[in-house]
This record gives C-alpha cells, structure tokens and sequence, in this order.
C-alpha cells in the first residue's frame, strides 16, 4: 500500500512539474503575441521567452502548433470557468446572461494583450486547419452557454420578435466579444449599466 501511494504522489509529482513547464511555454508564447505578429514568432524565440532552450521545448511540443493549440485550450479552459462560476450563483434569469456577459468582457475581452492574442490565433487559425477547428469549437461551445440560458430561462417562452434562440444567442457572443475590439481602437467611457441592461433586453 505503502508502495503504491509512494508511486502514485511520485506520478502526480511529475505531471505537476510537466503541466507546470508547459504553461511557462504558453505564457511565453502569450508574451510574444502581443509584440508580433503570430508568423514572426519561431520555437527559437519562444524557448528564449521561456529560459528553456529549444530542445527543452520540443520536449514538451512536437511543433510550433502544438503550442497553439495548447495555448487555445488553456483560454477555452479560462472562459469555460468564468462561466461555470457564474452559473453557480443564485441569480434570477434576468441578470445571468448579461452578468456572465459583462464578466467575460471586462476579465477577458477589454484586457488590451488578450485582444491581440485572439486576433493573431484567429488569423493563425486560417492557415492552420486544426487551430481552425479549435476555433469553431471555441466560438461554437460560447455560443451555445447564452443559447442554454435563453432556452433555460426565456420568460414566458418568448424571445424577440422574429428571433430564434440561436440567433439571439449570437447577438450576446457578438457584443461580448467585439466590445473589446472596438475599445482597442475607439476607447469610450463605458457605462457597464448600459450593457447590462442591453443584454437583458435580448433575453425578454
């Protein structure tokens, strides 16, 4: 038993210290992308972000794109936690869809370095057929929180006039999304309030 146990912490131990150097390598990828553009960026530069050298990195990914992807896994991951969060506080169906919305605004789209590194995935991501599909699962799977919630908590089973739930749901993801893009580049005193109450209006 004793063995056993042993065996077990030494194997927990070392998939610590391997999910530990991975995300040091991401975060360094994470780095870069906010001060070039995503074909600019080589495994050499990326190893010197990380204090590794590049055969320390390959050791961990078998190419550049596995670094990508890695990367866009850990930010699903991210915006998957900020929602499932949310959804554990009691709120009433008025407030979850917007609240969930303005959180993911303001701890993830309205941060100026990870509006650049989504853009540059995204652009990646046209070259590169499985960051592609990563992509449309990412976008598909955010899409589908606020589709959930409309179906889940619609009052009176209505929507607005004209609109399936999908479509509406899409409207949310837009707003979430592009607010962030557009305060990169045309940066306003935002109203929270405002938004809140507009997101809620797509849920009546």
């Amino acid at each position: 038993m004793k063995k056993t146990d042993k065996g077990s912490n030494l194997d927990n131990s070392i998939e610590d210290k391997v999910t530990a150097r991975k995300k040091r390598i991401t975060s360094a990828l994470k780095v870069l992308l906010q001060k070039h553009v995503y074909s600019q960026i080589s495994i050499q530069e990326i190893a010197d972000e990380a204090g590794y050298s590049k055969g320390g990195v390959l050791h961990y990914f078998s190419t550049k794109d596995d670094i990508y992807i890695e990367l866009m896994n850990n930010i699903g991951l991210e915006l998957d936690y900020i929602h499932r969060r949310i959804l554990k506080i009691d709120l009433n169906s008025e407030e979850m869809a917007p609240i969930s919305s303005l959180l993911g605004v303001e701890s993830f789209i309205l941060d100026k370095a990870n509006t650049i590194i989504l853009i540059n995935i995204i652009l990646y991501s046209f070259e590169n057929e499985t960051l592609h599909n990563m992509m449309n699962k990412f976008f598909k799977s955010h899409r589908v929180f606020y589709e959930n919630i409309i179906k889940d908590n619609l009052q009176n089973g209505k929507n607005i006039e004209g609109l399936d739930d999908s479509t509406t749901a899409r409207i949310i993801q837009a707003v979430v999304f592009f607010i962030g893009l557009m305060e990169e580049f045309d940066p306003i005193d935002l109203d929270y309030t405002k938004i809140v109450k507009f997101v809620s209006n797509l849920l009546r």
